[in-house]
C-alpha cells in the first residue's frame, strides 16, 4: 500500500457498533407470551386485515413515493459503480473541401480511453458510501412497510368502534324515548312535574346530537382507509367484528428485539455511509493521478482509414496547492455529518426501546381499566332497571333515575373506548417488535 494511502486510512476509523450504541436494560418491563409470525398482523384473529394490508402494500402513493427513492438510490449506487472502470469513447469526422479547384475529402476516426487510479480510495469510498445509502433507503421502506400495516389494522378497528359506538347511541336514543313515554304517562298523572319531562327530553336531544357527530366520525374514518388503500372508496365498511387481541407478544432480550428493526438498522447503515464520505473526503485533499490513451486514424481515402493509426498515452497528477480551505472545510463537514448520524442512531435506538417499554406498561394498564369498566357497566346497568321498576311501580325519585342514565351510557362508551385503546395499543406493540416483512417471493416460497 503506498504510503499516502496509510495516511488516508489512519484518518478515518469506522465506528464499531457497541461502542456507539446506548446502554439498554437487559429485559424490557415486562415478557411476553409467543413469538410474533413475521407477518405480524397473522397473529390477530380478524382475518380481513391480511387483505387490506396486502392491498394497501400494493396501491398506497406513500409507499410507492419510497419505492421510488429506493430506485433512486440504487440507479445513484450504479452510477458511483461506474467510476471503478475506465471509460471509453469514439469520434467520427468526415470532411469535404476545395484547394485550387481541387476537392479535398479526409476522414478521421479516433478513440480514446480515461481512467483515475484510485490511489487513495475517494472513488471506492464514494462507492460504498452510495452502497449504503441505497441499503438505507431500502430499510427505510421495510419500516414504511410496517408502519403502514400498523396504520391498515389501527383504521379497521376505529372503523369497527365508530360502527359499535354509533349502535350504542341508537340504543340509548330508543330506550330514552321508551322512558321519555312512561315520564309523559306520569307526568299527566300528576306524578311527575314538567320539568322532569322537559331534562328527559334534553337527554333525547343530546343523544341525537351524538348520533349526528358518529354517522360523521364513521364516514371520514371509511375514507381515510380508502386513501390508505390507493382509493378503494367502499363506503359499506363495518371494521373489526369483535375485540379479541392476539396474546402478548414475546419480547426476547431489549437489545436484540430493537436492533432488528428496520428503522434502527437504517440509521446505523446511514452512519456507515457518513463513515465512508470522511474518507473519501480526505482522500480528495491528495493528487490525482489520470491515466488517458487515444488513438487516431486521419487518411484522405475512405477505403484505407483504419490502416493507419496514431496512439498516445498519458497520465497525469494533479494536486491541490491552495483552495482556501475548501477541501479542509469538507472534510469537518462530513466529519460533522458522521457525528450527526452517530447522535441519530443512538436517538432511534432510545426511541425504540421505549415505543416496547410504554406498550407493555399501557397495556397492563389498559387490561386492568378495561376490566374495571366491565364491573362498572354491570352495576350501572343493575341501577338503571331497579330505577325503572320503581318508575312503573309509581315511584317519583326521576332525579336518581337520570344520572343512572347518563352514567350508564357515560360507562358504556367508556368501556368501547378503552377496549379500542387496549386494541390500538397492542397494534402498536407488535408494530414496534417488527422486524423486517418477509418479501412476497419470500412468502410464495
Amino acid at each position: 500500500m503506498p504510503v499516502w494511502a496509510l495516511v488516508v486510512s489512519a484518518c478515518t476509523v469506522t465506528p464499531e457498533r457497541a461502542s456507539v450504541e446506548p446502554s439498554l436494560p437487559d429485559q424490557f418491563v415486562h415478557a411476553g407470551e409467543q413469538a410474533a409470525p413475521d407477518l405480524w398482523w397473522q397473529a390477530w384473529p380478524q382475518q380481513e386485515l391480511g387483505p387490506l394490508i396486502e392491498q394497501a402494500f400494493s396501491d398506497n402513493p406513500g409507499l410507492a413515493q419510497t419505492q421510488a427513492r429506493l430506485g433512486a438510490a440504487q440507479a445513484s449506487l450504479a452510477s458511483s459503480q461506474a467510476e471503478l472502470f475506465p471509460s471509453l469513447s469514439a469520434s467520427a469526422e468526415v470532411s469535404d473541401g476545395f484547394a485550387d479547384s481541387t476537392a479535398q475529402h479526409s476522414t478521421r476516426i479516433g478513440l480514446a480511453a480515461a481512467y483515475e487510479v484510485d490511489l487513495w480510495g475517494r472513488v471506492r469510498n464514494q462507492r460504498a458510501a452510495s452502497l449504503l445509502e441505497a441499503q438505507a433507503t431500502e430499510q427505510d421502506l421495510r419500516a414504511a412497510e410496517i408502519s403502514l400495516s400498523a396504520s391498515v389494522a389501527s383504521l379497521w378497528f376505529q372503523i369497527g368502534a365508530a360502527r359499535e359506538r354509533l349502535d350504542l347511541i341508537r340504543i340509548d336514543r330508543r330506550n330514552y324515548e321508551t322512558t321519555l313515554s312512561l315520564i309523559e304517562t306520569r307526568y299527566r298523572q300528576g306524578q311527575l312535574s314538567a320539568g322532569n319531562v322537559l331534562q328527559q327530553r334534553q337527554l333525547l336531544e343530546s343523544t341525537r346530537a351524538s348520533e349526528a357527530s358518529a354517522v360523521s366520525e364513521l364516514a371520514v374514518l371509511r375514507h381515510a382507509l380508502s386513501e390508505t388503500l390507493g382509493g378503494d372508496w367502499q363506503e359499506d365498511w363495518n371494521g373489526a367484528k369483535n375485540w379479541q387481541v392476539p396474546p402478548m407478544p414475546y419480547t426476547g432480550v431489549a437489545a436484540r428485539s430493537v436492533m432488528r428493526r428496520p428503522d434502527v438498522e437504517q440509521a446505523w447503515l446511514r452512519v456507515l455511509a457518513a463513515d465512508h464520505s470522511v474518507g473519501a473526503a480526505i482522500a480528495a485533499r491528495f493528487p490525482q493521478l489520470d491515466l488517458s490513451l487515444s488513438a487516431t486514424s486521419n487518411n484522405a481515402g475512405a477505403l484505407d482509414v483504419f490502416d493507419q493509426w496514431i496512439g498516445s498515452m498519458a497520465a497525469s497528477l494533479l494536486g491541490p496547492i491552495f483552495d482556501g480551505g475548501a477541501r479542509r472545510a469538507e472534510v469537518e463537514r462530513q466529519r460533522a455529518i458522521l457525528d450527526q448520524r452517530i447522535a441519530e442512531f443512538r436517538a432511534q435506538t432510545l426511541l425504540a426501546f421505549r415505543e416496547v417499554q410504554d406498550a407493555l406498561v399501557n397495556d397492563r394498564a389498559l387490561q386492568q381499566r378495561v376490566a374495571s369498566l366491565l364491573e362498572q357497566q354491570r352495576l350501572s346497568d343493575a341501577a338503571v332497571q331497579s330505577l325503572l321498576v320503581q318508575l312503573r311501580h309509581g315511584a317519583s325519585d326521576f332525579p336518581s333515575l337520570l344520572d343512572a342514565q347518563i352514567s350508564f351510557s357515560a360507562v358504556k362508551r367508556d368501556l368501547l373506548s378503552a377496549r379500542q385503546q387496549l386494541v390500538e395499543n397492542r397494534i402498536t406493540l407488535y408494530r414496534a417488535l417488527a422486524g423486517p416483512l418477509p418479501q412476497q417471493e419470500d412468502i410464495n416460497a
